[in-house]
Parts: C-alpha cells; structure tokens; sequence
C-alpha cells in the first residue's frame, strides 16, 4: 500500500511512534524517523529507514528533519506528528518555561513541519498528514493543563491545516488516542503505590475495560494515510475503546 512512499514520523523511538514506524515498514514504505532519544536509532536500523537526531522544540532541528527526508528520498508523501512531552500541573503551577516547551513541541512543531512537508507534497501530487492528539485533546484532565491545551490545539489546528491544504490535494486528519501500553504509561502504573488497582482504574476508562496497544492505534494512522481513507479529512478519530462515549468512567457500571 505504501511502496515507494516517503513517509516521516516523529517521536519514533518508543511507544505509539515505534508501532507506527513498524506498521509502515510493513507496507514497505520508505520511512524517515526522528527523536531526542538514542535509541531511536536502533529502531530505525532495524526497519531499514533514516534516522534524523531531533528536538522539535527548535526550529532548526524539524528544518533539517524534512531537509534531509528529501535529501534522502526526493519527496514527502506522508508526515506523520507523533511526537509529544507532557509537563504536569495546573494553570497555576507548571512553570512558564515547561508550559512554553510543551505548546512548541506539541502544538508548534506540527504546524512547522506541515507547512515544510506540505510543499514538498506538492511537487508529489499531494499528500497525507496525520496528527497523534489525545482524548485530553476532546476534554480536560486536571493537573495536566499544559498537555490539555496543547493537545486541544492539535485538534484544531488538524481542522485548520485540513481546509487549507485541501487544495493542494493534502489530506489532514488526527487520532485522538485514550490510554495505551507504552512504556511510559506502564512505568507509570507500575511506580504507583498500588499498581493493580491504579492498572484497573485507567483500564476502566475504557467501554472495553483495557488498555490500547500501540500497534492498535498505528493501524489507525496508517488507514488514515492510504487511498482507503481518501475522501477522510479534518476528521479527529478517536481511538479510546470507548473512553469518550461516556461523561463518567466507560467501563464501570454506574
């Protein structure tokens, strides 16, 4: 399905990036991926793809992420914005700076790079964007204000890019993911003071009474990037087992 295609990933070392950067070298796609962590590297040696060092808090570093994808390949067809930092507290605690790198990678850095990528895709024919949101992109989370509205704004900003890119023949969609087991969220649960019942707790979350996979949620984004989805854009997909089809917790019994 994407053979010969130059798809760009962020945030590919771990967790749902490394699900999506698989998913595509199953379809055989030609994969650009980028990260802050090391190991990134290692990932992108196993699939065959670049590997491009970067922090997309600067400007700089996503420049040279799509700089090198064309030097690479020649073109773009699919970028994928996967990557994201979280910096916990509310509106009246987290630190300017922590608030100001959060909206620079989360939110600023996807627009950047869409506006870079989407004048490569031209040249292509066209193209496809896919924006990694959030459920906490639909609704808030307390304590998390930094993530909430970042996340928020992703969502948006896919409805924006969708519009205006559209006539490039540039589709953008988003998935807004509930909780998967990534490293950092099963980290998370397994430092708590009570694990199981903190496990059963974000499991109840969901109707389906689990957590996602990653790789669950990569062939989402990967639906979204194929011809099959090819009169999809501006559409926020949630891929959440049912977390937000109710106002309390999915799936506990009232």
């Amino acid at each position: 399905m994407f053979r010969g295609k130059v798809v760009l990933i962020t945030g590919a070392a771990r967790g749902i990036g490394r699900a999506i950067a698989e998913a595509f070298a199953h379809e055989q796609a030609l994969l650009v991926l980028c990260d802050v962590r090391p190991e990134g590297l290692e990932v992108a040696k196993r699939l065959g793809a670049l590997f491009v060092y970067a922090d997309l808090a600067l400007p700089e570093h996503r420049v040279r992420f799509v700089e090198q994808a064309v030097k690479q390949w020649g073109s773009i067809h699919v970028l994928v914005n996967n990557a994201a930092i979280a910096a916990p507290g509310s509106a009246l605690k987290v630190g300017l700076a922590e608030w100001q790198r959060t909206l620079e990678v989360n939110l600023t850095a996807p627009m950047h790079l869409s506006a870079l990528a989407a004048r490569e895709m031209v040249r292509s024919g066209g193209g496809a964007i896919v924006n990694v949101a959030s459920v906490q992109g639909l609704f808030a989370e307390q304590n998390n204000a930094a993530y909430n509205a970042s996340k928020g704004g992703l969502v948006n900003l896919t409805r924006s890019l969708a519009l205006d890119l559209a006539p490039m023949n540039i589709r953008v969609n988003a998935i807004a993911p509930g909780a998967i087991a990534t490293e950092s969220v099963l980290e998370a649960i397994q430092m708590s003071e009570h694990p199981e019942l903190t496990r059963q707790d974000w499991e109840d979350l969901h109707a389906l009474r689990r957590l996602g996979k990653p790789e669950e949620v990569a062939q989402a984004v990967v639906f979204l990037a194929s011809e099959r989805a090819s009169f999809i854009t501006g559409a926020i997909l949630p891929v959440d087992g049912g977390m937000t089809a109710s106002f309390m917790m999915a799936g506990r019994p009232v």
